[in-house]
């Protein structure tokens, strides 16, 4: 198979989130190309398993490899390895690289200089933290491409309100400038002498080297009715792979009255899955591992315990399970207080801490029934209501799908996906002046989804195009 097919096959894979079977695709598809797009689904691949350095690896090597191409798309891949170091850096607990990193992308589709000094990593104080804001970052769109191509002129003709022209990365750049709100939300919470404050990137990364992969030996063929015995005798011992590449991969959302955890666990299945809620944590055992398929329902491994963010009703906290995901949704206990977090795991069922309150509810009381499947009947205690949450308002949208809200929108998957830029218009959104937020409103319903702008002298008295991404054109509802 060539390296072209194998790339082709590799991206495909990523696009449907089987990053198991992406892997050795692109792993093969690179070593015959350095193809900038074969490494950012790699370092995409490698962030989604937690193999978050040889994700930054790729990302870097991306950067790198589209530069010295000087292609037509060499930018936009260039802009996608900043996203995608931003990304990674942040799940490394980098905020402030990850906001550097976000803002280079910005530059990039401003269509500014790639080795340009723009001073970004140079915004610190006297002890070496970054200075950067989240209320910074939503006033930072001097630099926004235009969406009228027909002027670069603001509302009246007036040039001192021009903005640049189209650049062709307008959807780029507001991925980067929404994404900046989530990055700097993390930052600000975190303590003074934490060393996600300081900045340790450079806007040109250091080029990695390409990665040798050692060549496989051919495999020999074993007879179907040995299979069994040759896989039990090649998996690899229990406690062999580190705790680090066992934890789930979580996402959250909350309200006023609960936390909404996503886990998600490859293959889970809901008469396996127990889950125990206490006061400030959480124990759930027999959970399938992607990282250690090996993992038997008894071993150590197959549990984890989940410390909270906050302190929980366990009475009115519920779980459901699906073949991709373990969702937990805990009643907050004091209804209102925001969560900086949802927890952290710990692999295996650990003793509670000092200081953690442990009050255990039985799991058969307070478990949801699965998606999509028949509610069977529950003959143990019943299942305790959870308050509704208090109704946020819901603001006009072109959507066929009605009004949204924007303070429920949801998640789901990967950092540069719908599911978490809607949650990042939240912040923004909130954080927003009102004059910010009518901007907001008005330009992404008039242009249909395309277009996203906080300076309401610009968008007042225009209407707002739909600019459709590149190679894609509009067409009316009746078309």
């Amino acid at each position: 198979m060539s390296a072209t097919t194998l790339g082709h096959k590799g991206l495909e894979a990523v696009k449907n989130k089987d990053y198991e079977a992406a892997l050795p695709l692109l792993d093969k598809a690179l070593a015959s190309s350095n193809s900038p797009a074969w490494l950012l689904a790699r370092s995409q691949t490698h962030q989604q398993l937690k193999n978050y350095d040889a994700a930054l690896r790729d990302a870097e090597l991306a950067y790198h490899t589209a530069a010295e191409r000087s292609s037509g798309t060499s930018r936009k891949f260039m802009i996608d390895a900043q996203h995608r170091r931003s990304v990674i850096l942040h799940r490394l607990g980098r905020y402030a690289d990850a906001d550097c990193c976000a803002k280079w992308s910005m530059l990039l589709a401003e269509g500014r200089p790639a080795r340009e000094d723009d001073g970004v990593e140079k915004q610190v104080d006297s002890n070496g933290n970054y200075t950067v804001t989240v209320e910074d970052a939503i006033a930072d769109n001097a630099g926004q491409p235009n969406y009228n191509p027909m002027s670069g002129l603001g509302p009246g003709g007036d040039s001192a309100t021009s903005k640049p022209e189209r650049t062709g990365f307008e959807s780029e750049w507001t991925r980067a400038y929404t994404w900046r709100s989530q990055v700097l939300s993390m930052l600000k919470s975190l303590p003074e002498d934490h060393a996600g404050r300081k900045v340790t990137v450079t806007k040109i990364p250091t080029k990695p080297e390409p990665q040798k992969l050692e060549p496989k030996v051919e495999e020999e063929i074993i007879d179907t009715s040995d299979k069994n015995d040759a896989e039990k005798a090649s998996a690899p011992a229990p406690g062999s792979v580190p705790d680090d590449q066992l934890k789930l991969r979580a996402d959250f959302y909350q309200t006023n009255q609960n936390v909404t955890i996503s886990l998600f666990a490859k293959d889970a299945k809901r008469e396996n899955v127990q889950v125990q809620f206490f006061n400030n944590y959480v124990q759930i055992s027999s959970i399938p591992r992607s990282a250690a398929p090996y993992v038997q329902p008894g071993d150590r491994e197959a549990a984890s315990t989940f410390t909270l963010g906050g302190e929980i009703v366990p009475s009115g906290s519920r779980f459901t399970v699906t073949p991709r995901k373990i969702e937990l949704v805990l009643q907050k206990a004091t209804p209102g207080v925001k969560w900086s977090t949802w927890g952290t795991e710990e692999i295996g069922i650990s003793a509670p801490k000092a200081g953690v309150s442990a009050s255990p509810v039985a799991a058969s009381s307070v478990v949801a029934a699965p998606e999509k499947q028949a509610t069977p009947a529950i003959t143990s205690a019943p299942v305790a209501s959870t308050p509704k949450p208090t109704g946020a308002p819901a603001y006009p949208t072109s959507s066929r799908s009605g009004a949204k809200d924007w303070d429920k929108l949801g998640d789901d998957e990967d950092d540069t996906n719908k599911e978490d830029i809607n949650g990042f218009f939240k912040t923004l959104y909130k954080g927003a002046t009102p004059d910010q937020q009518r901007a907001m409103m008005k330009s992404f319903i008039e242009s249909n989804g395309t277009a996203l702008s906080t300076d309401w002298t610009d968008v007042a008295n225009r209407t707002v195009e739909t600019v459709p991404p590149e190679g894609v054109v509009p067409k009316k509802w009746k078309e």
